[in-house]
């Protein structure tokens, strides 16, 4: 029955995650899931032992915000006035919108995924 409760755990705080980030914009629903998952975690290592936890997260955090940079660049050689938001050049790819709510997507569940180990770690310690 654990693993069904933290099944929902994840799914809730995953439409919360939505919702904040809808709502907050993801820059700043990102730093404070960051936040709150080094401090769950630091409680966690104090408590038990050192663990990768918190490094596969650091990976995955790096993974996207090169994705992101990577769609910053490409929006701005195609001359477009925002670095992230809505674009409509005729010199970017048709793929690019989709590519574009794909990264959004992964942040947003990756901060679900952030939270919902906060509340593990700082319910199991």
């Amino acid at each position: 029955m654990r693993t069904l409760s933290d099944v929902l755990l994840l799914t809730a705080l995953t439409t919360f995650t939505f919702y904040l980030t809808n709502t907050l914009g993801f820059r700043i629903v990102t730093a404070a899931a960051i936040l709150l998952l080094t401090a769950s975690y630091a409680i966690k290592y104090w408590r038990e032992e050192v663990g990768t936890g918190l490094a596969y997260f650091g990976l995955a955090y790096s993974g996207f915000g090169l994705a992101l940079l990577g769609v910053g660049l490409m929006q701005s050689h195609a001359g477009c006035t925002f670095l992230i938001g809505d674009c409509y050049q005729q010199s970017l790819p048709s793929y690019w919108l989709e590519f574009k709510l794909v990264v959004n997507l992964g942040v947003t569940m990756i901060n679900g995924l952030a939270l919902t180990f906060v509340c593990l770690n700082l319910r199991r310690s």
